[in-house]
């Protein structure tokens, strides 16, 4: 009998080893809305109106505390049909975007540049300005930041059609100080391409990008002014790179795996291991990427030992794609974050604020938020968490309409202040 009751206890603990993650439930549809604070981003104004619409890129924290996000027009040109009609809303073109800073010691944001002027590159009567950044802001260790600029709505040519002047110059790379205001222009490393991806190797004196035309991977030595392309020709995602700590870039490959580049032996090698997908990642300082699909599920890859672990799917719905590109990662804690879902693609008709438990490998959900999409998200030193959102235009929380009666979209960084014990999480 005393064998049979341990037989039974043993069959029971291998049933709760094998159950799957969506044991600890998933998110209601019914599931609360959540209130943070949100900043606007400042800027690009037209008639008195906000021609702000988007935001595609990361965000960062400079070494001084500071949250540096963006805010986009979208627009390109000022092109008020297709792609023949030859009326002009706005003569002098638009397309640009604003890069903004929070200081949680004042509790505000401003503009700190204007990413056309920072690259000398304005919009005109045919040629798109930098209508979003669709790349990293980055800060280097001196507090410099560095971005990249992606073209504007007006010219649909992410892959074609590249006839400068008549079609977009090329994504500039810039870095800006934000203690004299200086900016540094380093040219277009893919010309007629927007850049997706801005990755510092301080270590190597370089900045690494992608490009979304031909999926062009470059490097530049920011000191030497020596620019080295490699020609993808498409073979690796075009939405997503990663660099770890010791300079090594890693891109999504044909084999649903990882492609490393060695920038010390100009190498590429297929890794041996399977991920769930590549749509935005975070890197922690033992160097374990922790990532990320376009479907919604997430991972972790260490990059010592080579382990791949998957931790399911963000909201528990493995058959509904739930596109989620941004995570950030609290290491102290033992967190990741995200905003699950947008462009309507949610349980709860509203993207969802998830939280990720690494130790316990469980996920929270404390709300849903009033956002159209998130791609940038980052975990500030006091572990207060950013997201770089475009939303309908709000204020205390709820959406306002403009004189003609219509909803408008803008940029926003919503601020998240999560409990230090997750289980006093009010959900």
């Amino acid at each position: 009998m005393q064998s049979m009751r341990r037989s039974t206890l043993a069959v029971l603990a291998l049933i709760v080893l094998l159950i799957p993650l969506a044991a600890y439930g998933q998110p209601k549809s019914d599931i609360k809305q959540v209130y943070p604070k949100m900043y606007p981003a400042g800027g690009l104004v037209w008639k008195g109106m906000n021609m702000q619409e988007t935001c595609w890129g990361k965000i960062c924290e400079d070494p001084k505390g500071r949250i540096w996000f963006s805010g986009g027009d979208h627009w390109g040109t000022d092109r008020k049909g297709g792609i023949y009609d030859q009326r002009y809303e706005r003569p002098w073109g638009y397309g640009n975007t604003t890069v903004c800073v929070y200081d949680p010691k004042s509790d505000k944001a401003e503009v700190a540049f204007e990413l056309d002027e920072a690259s000398s590159m304005f919009s005109n009567f045919e040629s798109p300005g930098h209508g979003k950044i669709h790349a990293n802001i980055q800060s280097d260790s001196e507090g410099n930041i560095w971005t990249a600029g992606y073209m504007g709505a007006s010219y649909d040519h992410e892959f074609t059609d590249a006839f400068f002047p008549k079609s977009y110059a090329g994504g500039a790379v810039v870095r800006y100080d934000p203690e004299n205001k200086d900016i540094d222009y380093f040219g277009l490393p893919t010309p007629y391409g927007g850049q997706v991806a801005v990755y510092l190797d301080e270590k190597r004196s370089t900045v690494h990008g992608f490009a979304v035309d031909r999926g062009r991977y470059w490097r530049l030595n920011y000191k030497t002014m020596e620019l080295k392309r490699y020609e993808t020709n498409g073979r690796f995602g075009i939405r997503e790179m990663i660099m770890d700590h010791n300079g090594m870039c890693y891109f999504e490959n044909e084999f649903s795996g990882l492609t490393m580049f060695n920038p010390d032996t100009e190498t590429f090698t297929d890794l041996d291991i399977k991920i769930p997908g590549l749509r935005a990642s975070v890197v922690s300082s033992k160097n374990v990427i922790y990532g990320i699909s376009s479907e919604g599920f997430a991972w972790s890859y260490d990059t010592k030992s080579g382990k791949v672990e998957e931790y399911g799917h963000v909201v528990q719905v493995p058959k509904e794609r739930v596109y989620t590109p941004n995570v950030a990662l609290d290491e102290e804690w033992g967190r990741l974050y995200f905003i699950a879902g947008g462009h309507g693609i949610t349980l709860s008709g509203m993207p969802i604020l998830t939280v990720f438990d690494i130790k316990n490998k469980k996920f929270y959900w404390p709300g849903k938020l009033d956002v159209d999409g998130c791609y940038g998200a980052v975990c500030a030193n006091d572990h207060t968490v950013y997201f770089g959102v475009y939303a309908f235009e709000q204020k205390d929380g709820r959406r306002v309409k403009d004189k003609d009666g219509k909803e408008t979209r803008r940029n926003y960084l919503v601020k998240y202040v999560p409990p230090k014990n997750l289980e006093d999480l009010d959900i």
